[in-house]
This record gives structure tokens, sequence and C-alpha cells, in this order.
């Protein structure tokens, strides 16, 4: 058994045959069935960019790198919206990965444990799984084996051009998968450095370097005209980095149920970007009126009016010139002779440019907002002085009260019955003031909030950011909006390259604030993320991970499989340090995986990247139990 299963692996036509494995495989992923709920489009949002970008629009955000979208596009420029089409032309070009990855590792662990490595990939690997539908990994496995390859054959054959190629490719990787950004720069620094030194090794990482730069550069360039920052892949990095920040201690496994995830909205209207601000709105009430904006800043007290451009059928849109940060600004509308808010002068809408992002921006008290609601409870439960008394006193019957606090929350929750009463109960927990909500939610305010996540929040109301992330004028209290307003659906900095950086540092900010909450519990957590990351681990928690059927058992046997092929990878590396393999190299992408993103929200598939190289390390371990030889020990073919 043994030498039938030496002498196949030792055939180079045997190994040929991979592809064809994972094609067939892979076709039957895409028309038949797959172990995956999403479909031919995914859960991205690559589908609905591409059909924009077949129809000759621009790419209209900075949230995922250009490089899958483009790939989609191609394939409904030519083909119309068909979605099974470039599914499947993904599944033909994951086919080559079997091959590709036996070309990669013959050199360094020998003919047959590199065909044994291409088999299991053929058979196993996770990426033909997503390459039945709309998702970038198969593909850019695809190119970071190539990557490799060209970067290997350039050094044992001292190709100039070869490194041309892999710094070419080592650019266009990170457009498909970001977190690949930094490796290419990490391996060409050590290889620099790595002896013998000179100056044709000199040349080659410049040549690396410049073809990589080639490649990214159009995009950082987009992007900087877009937003004025150097964004080389995308604004995607903070939330996924806030996201990890849930996950920790009890939530470590979802962030779903962490309560701090209320805090995804902000307490305010804001930006944290020195940029010019775009509005745009629409008439109200069918007018065709031409819509002016009116505005005036906290530092300029003079009103400036602008005209607005039409841009997509009835809509205007207007641009008030960049604000520096601190700056307060109060607009609104004209059109008709009449105003919007109605009270135009006297009851504008605000909007705050700051970089505060948790901070109260309402320094004028013009806003209610949740600190507004977290002084009066702590003047309601320990007396505690409230400024700017007369605007919080809502009844107006002189005093700051419960009835005032009640009133406050109903007016932040347009959504609640004007005849019930929203507050239960206001009462001391230690040095807290708790204000328990009629639908059990409590909000408890310590004795200090500078931020708003300083506020600690438990169920519905407060939970899902209902109450901590609202806020309107106090001019809007006693003005109702009017049957039928002038402007309406008005949006501030709504354009991609306004929110998306400034949500970016927004998540940031949130981020780091729960670094600095629990420092040791984020480390502990992204030290078990960095194990983590290599093992399925699904659950039937419809708020952790998408339920659909069969996904239990799926789960399970994708639990399973991890687990061997990891503890097989780990045996894997003993064995080549043992043998004092040349393959060990491949440690450095598998390892930097881990460290580069265990920070942030993972699960295993940002892993499938490089899981191919760990399959290399599996053959090893497989060759050892079935007596086939280590690496560099079988049969060497050219």
């Amino acid at each position: 058994m043994r030498h039938t299963v030496e002498r196949w692996l030792d055939s180079p036509r045997v190994t040929l045959l991979t592809p064809l494995v994972t094609l067939a495989i892979g076709l039957f992923f895409v028309f038949v069935w797959a172990p995956h709920p999403w479909g031919w489009r995914g859960i991205d949002q690559y589908d609905a960019l591409a059909k924009e970008l077949a129809l000759g629009q621009p790419f209209s955000t900075t949230d995922v790198p250009w490089g899958y979208t483009y790939y989609l596009a191609i394939f409904y420029k030519f083909f119309g919206e068909h979605t099974w089409a470039p599914v499947t032309g993904q599944v033909f070009i994951n086919a080559l990965t079997p091959l590709l990855l036996f070309m990669l590792a013959k050199p360094a662990v020998g003919h047959r444990i590199a065909a044994l490595a291409a088999w299991i990939t053929a058979i196993f690997s996770f990426n033909t799984v997503y390459a039945s539908t709309q998702s970038s990994d198969a593909i850019c496995t695809v190119l970071f084996l190539l990557s490799l390859l060209c970067f290997v054959r350039g050094h044992t054959r001292s190709s100039l051009a070869a490194f041309a190629a892999a710094g070419a490719l080592s650019g266009i990787v990170p457009q498909f998968r970001p977190n690949m950004i930094l490796l290419p720069v990490i391996v060409i620094a050590g290889y620099l450095l790595y002896p013998p030194r000179g100056i044709r090794r000199v040349m080659q990482c410049a040549i690396f370097m410049i073809a990589m730069g080639v490649m990214l550069t159009p995009w950082i360039v987009r992007n900087y005209r877009y937003t004025g920052a150097i964004l080389p892949t995308s604004t995607h990095g903070g939330i996924q980095l806030w996201y990890g920040t849930l996950q920790t201690g009890p939530y470590l496994e979802s962030r779903a149920h962490n309560p701090r995830s209320a805090f995804a909205s902000a307490a305010f209207p804001y930006t944290s970007l020195e940029a010019p601000i775009i509005v745009s709105a629409e008439p109200g009430c069918g007018s065709r009126a031409p819509i002016r904006l009116v505005y005036r800043t906290y530092r300029d007290k003079a009103w400036h009016a602008i005209d607005g451009v039409r841009t997509t059928g009835i809509r205007s849109q207007f641009e008030i010139p960049a604000q520096p940060l601190g700056t307060t600004l109060t607009y609104f509308f004209e059109a008709d002779g009449r105003t919007s808010p109605a009270g135009g002068i006297l009851a504008p809408d605000i909007y705050f440019v700051s970089n505060d992002h948790l901070g109260d921006l309402d320094t004028e008290h013009a806003m209610l907002d949740i600190f507004d609601i977290g002084r009066l409870a702590r003047h309601i439960a320990f007396g505690d002085a409230v400024p700017a008394d007369d605007k919080v006193d809502l009844n107006r019957d002189g005093r700051s009260d419960a009835e005032d606090l009640s009133r406050a929350i109903a007016l932040l929750l347009p959504q609640w019955p004007e005849t019930r009463n929203p507050v239960v109960a206001v009462h001391r927990d230690g040095d807290r003031a708790v204000v328990v909500l009629a639908d059990k939610s409590r909000l408890l305010v310590p004795p200090s909030f500078q931020r708003q996540t300083d506020f600690i929040v438990d169920g519905e109301l407060t939970l899902d950011g209902v109450l901590v992330s609202r806020s309107r004028t106090m001019a809007s209290i006693d003005d109702p909006p009017p049957r039928c307003a002038v402007v309406d659906d008005v949006k501030v900095n709504d354009v991609f390259y306004r929110r998306e950086p400034h949500e970016m540092a927004r998540y940031t900010a949130l981020a780091f604030d729960n670094i600095r909450r629990d420092p040791i519990a984020f480390l502990a957590a992204s030290a078990y993320r960095m194990v983590r990351l290599f093992i399925i681990r699904g659950t039937d928690d419809v708020k952790t991970t998408h339920q659909f059927p069969l996904s239990h058992a799926i789960f399970q046997a994708g639990m399973v499989a991890s687990l061997i092929y990891f503890g097989a990878f780990i045996a894997g590396i003993v064995i080549a340090w043992r043998a004092r393999s040349p393959f060990l190299y491949a440690l450095i992408p598998i390892v930097y995986v881990p460290l580069t993103i265990c920070f942030v929200l993972t699960n295993m598939r940002y892993t499938i990247t490089v899981q191919p190289l760990m399959f290399v390390f599996v053959a090893m371990t497989v060759a050892a139990l079935m007596g086939l030889g280590g690496p560099g020990t079988a049969t060497s073919r050219t």
C-alpha cells in the first residue's frame, strides 16, 4: 500500500489532475449544493458596486478596496448581470491553487510531499468553498501564491523580471485582502538584510518595491483626491478594530451581546473632517422651487446663503466651506418664501465639526441629548447641579425634576406613545444614578461622564443605541415639524468620501476607548484570537452566527476538520524544524496573518489565504505517519 502511494505521488501526471479535482468540487458547490448560506451574491456589497462599475459609474466607496469589485464588473460588462458567471470564473481560477502550491513547495520539500500537499489542497481547501460565492478570498489566494512563486523564482534564478512580477502581484493582493498590505514590506526588508548582501540584492528589492508601488499608487491617489487622506487599502479597519474590542471578557465569542455595542451611533450630528461639508436635500410637497441653504457658525455670526446644484433627479447639493475643528454650524433651508425648519433663523438645525468623537459637543446647551438625560438623572438621584437648568425645565414649572426627565426621554424616542411615561423609576446604585425605563431597560449614570461611552446601558431602548445616540435641537421641541416640509430627506456629509473616513476615525476612537477601560482583557482576547483564527467555531446563536439549514452540522464538521488540520500543521512545523527544511520560510506569512489581525474582529476565513502553505506542513505530518519520508528526502523531479 505504501509503495503504491509513493509511486502515485511520484508521478508528475497524477499531480496534474489536482486542478481538475478542485474544479469539479467547486462547480458542484456552485451549481448543485454549497456548504454555505450566502448564494452566488455573497454577504458583502461587491455585487451592487460591480454593477455600478459595469454601467460606467464611479467606484463609490473607500470601505472596500477595488480589486474584487473590478473583477466582478468585467464579467457584468461583457456577460450581463448573470451572477453565476463571475462565480464560475473564480472557480476556474481557484483550480490553479493546488498546482501553484506544488510548484512553490517542490524545490523546498521534494516532489512527493509537494504532490501530497497539492492533493490535500485540491480536496480540502476552504478556498473552494468561498469560490462558490462572491468573495475575494479564492482569487486573492491564487494571486498571493503567484506572488510567492515569482519571488522564489526571482531569488533562485536571480531574475529581475520575476522580482518585478512579484512586486506587482504584491501590490494587487491587498486590493483583495487589505490585511496583506504590510507583508511584502516585511518580507523584502528581511530579504534585503539576509546574506549574501550586495548591489544585486539591493537592485532586486528596489525593483520589487517600485513594481508594488506602481500597483498601489493609482488607488492611493484616487483616495487622496476624494478624502485628503493616505489610504493604501480601505477605511474598514476602524470598525473592525472596534468590533475586536467588543469581543473581550464574557463577550469573547460574540460582540452582539456586548452592551457597549450601543455606542455605534454618535450622540450628535457631526464630522471630524476639516473639509467642505456636503449637504443634500429634495424639495418637499412636490415643489419644484429652487432651494437655498443659509448657514452661519458660532465663529462667524453672519448668515451666508448657498444656492443648490442639481445632482440626480430633483435632489440639490450644497457645499459649505471647510470649517476648523471646534466649530458649531447652524443652518436652515429656504424655498418658496418658507423655511425648514419652520423657525428659520430662530430655530435652525445644528451640526458640529469636532474630533472629540465621544464627548459632549453641545457646549451651548442648544440640543437635548444623552448628556442632558444624565445630568437630570444625577440631579434627581443625588441633587447634583444641572447646567442650563432653564433649558431642561421642559414643562416650564420652574424646576428640573422627574417629569422633565420623562419628557426628555420621550422626546428622544419619537416612536414612544405620548400618553405613556417612559421612566419607571430613578434610584441610586452606590455612586451611580439608575434610570429604569418602561421596557425594563436601564441607564446607569456615573458621577462623572465626559464621554458618551461613560454611560452604562442595559436593555432594548438603551442597548440598541436608541437613547444614547439620539439628540434634537431645543428649538425643535416647541416647533413641531409642519405637515408639508420645505425640504425632505436632508443628508449632511453622507457622500462616501466624507462619511467613510469620518466613520473610520470615530470607530477607531471607540476602539481605543474600550481598550483604555480594560487593556488586559483586550490583550488576552487578542492572544486567544491568534489561535482561534485557525479554528471554525459556529454557534446556534442567531445574533452571533448566520443560521441556515444544516448549519449546526456544517459548523461542527468544520470545527473538527479545522482542529485536525491545525494539529497536523503544528506537528508538521516540528518535523520541518528538525529536518531544517527551507520551507520554514512559509511560516513568515502564516504567522504574519494572526499577528497583524488578532486585534480586530476575525474568524477562520481570514487565514485561508495562507491555508495552502499550511497544507504543506500538514503533508509533512501525513507523510511521516504513512512512512513516505520527510521533507527533502522524497524523490525529486525537475
